[in-house]
């Protein structure tokens, strides 16, 4: 299943930084092999997820994608990362429980859209972040596999030798 007639057009930006927390890159490099998989399936998806909206076409179909989104296959992510696309799937589910992703389906693709991207967007520009009406963010999940590596990180823990 390849991409024909790809093409993303951007509205003003053409690079910059890609904000990754220390949990997930401490996961992708010292974890066990599960956690490391999953973790790089997390850095593909934040690493390639588009940073301004914009029109996709794909097999001569036009899909129009906002910020924080990727219109992929799972075949694609395999590609990419090495890790086999039943475990990609397996993995995006498990993300996707956690908060940090959303998928839907386009066609014979998948839209991988990133929790919070925004948000977090808004942050590094200096912009005020909108208050989260339903309450979930991705650090207080409850069942995500980083919430200890994250609370180590957050400054009202009250943890001695907490980084602040």
């Amino acid at each position: 299943m390849k991409k024909r007639k790809e093409n993303m057009t951007p509205d003003y930006r053409k690079s910059g930084y890609l904000k990754v927390g220390r949990s997930v890159l401490r996961a992708f490099f010292m974890g066990e092999r599960d956690l490391r998989e999953l973790a790089s399936v997390l850095l593909c998806v934040e690493t390639f997820a588009y940073f301004s909206e914009g029109q996709v076409w794909l097999n001569d179909q036009v899909y129009f994608c906002h910020p924080g989104e990727w219109i992929t296959s799972y075949t694609e992510i395999e590609e990419l990362t090495g890790i086999d696309r039943r475990q990609v799937k397996k993995y995006l589910v498990k993300l996707e429980k956690q908060h940090f992703v959303f998928v839907s389906n386009v066609g014979f693709y998948k839209r991988i859209a990133l929790v919070n991207y925004e948000q977090s967007v808004q942050v590094q520009h200096g912009e005020p972040v909108a208050h989260n009406p339903n309450g979930t963010d991705r650090n207080d999940s409850g069942g995500s596999i980083w919430d200890e590596a994250m609370n180590f990180y957050n400054p009202g823990n009250d943890q001695k030798g907490a980084v602040n």
